[in-house]
């Protein structure tokens, strides 16, 4: 009985953990257009930017991201959670390319998005890990046009994974992907959004509620 209340107590805290993670993360950012991918080989993808000149992330804030051309596998979720629902590499398109492309400008040292005013900025691994669960969330409550249903403990344990596991692929080698030889890849070792097994156990479920970081982009690049 006792490991039964001390379950269903991580069970309580984990839920009010998820509902003031949902409330802290802006929801209010806009996503435009719809991303379309290239197959090239058994799950290896690109995304060239001038296919998708209408794709873009508009945050409250008035900065926009726009994708460049990137290698990308969507959401590196683990197989073993395929199954599950909402789990599969592809149900948060726009936030793991978006996600994608900013790892991808801090290996290649060149800015992600722009401020509200034009000019160039870059972001911190902090930063776009939490913009991402922004596009997460705006696409659970635009649920007319994503047909995507609200999870408020899924957006923390996806959030959860990336920030906790992300630091190597934030760290690694960039991989340019030319618009005119788009379909070459040079390895698939990288993993981009490692949502590690682990989202399927508790072991993350009794961890503070994360604050956010600043969340202006600089206008300089950051290590």
């Amino acid at each position: 009985m006792h490991h039964a209340s001390t379950l269903l107590l991580a069970l309580l805290l984990s839920s009010c953990a998820a509902n003031r993670f949902y409330e802290t993360v802006d929801g209010k950012g806009v996503i435009t257009g719809r991303p379309c991918v290239e197959w090239k080989q058994p799950d290896k993808f690109v995304y060239v930017r001038s296919k998708n000149s209408q794709f873009s992330f508009k945050r409250s804030n008035g900065e926009v991201i726009k994708p460049g051309s990137i290698e990308t596998d969507g959401g590196s979720i683990p197989r073993l959670l395929w199954s599950q629902k909402d789990y599969s590499p592809w149900t948060y398109a726009p936030a793991y390319l978006v996600h994608d492309w900013m790892y991808e400008a801090h290996r290649r040292k060149i800015p992600a998005g722009t401020d509200a005013t034009g000019n160039d900025i870059y972001y911190t691994k902090e930063q776009a890990d939490w913009i991402m669960a922004e596009i997460i969330k705006a696409q659970m409550e635009n649920r007319v046009q994503f047909s995507t249903q609200r999870s408020r403990t899924r957006l923390r344990k996806i959030y959860w994974a990336v920030s906790k596991f992300g630091k190597t692929a934030w760290n690694g080698q960039a991989r340019p992907v030319e618009e005119e030889t788009a379909a070459t890849f040079v390895t698939d070792t990288l993993k981009n959004l490692p949502l590690l097994p682990m989202l399927g156990t508790l072991k993350n479920e009794l961890t503070p509620v994360p604050a956010q970081p600043a969340m202006q982009g600089s206008r300089s690049h950051q290590e």
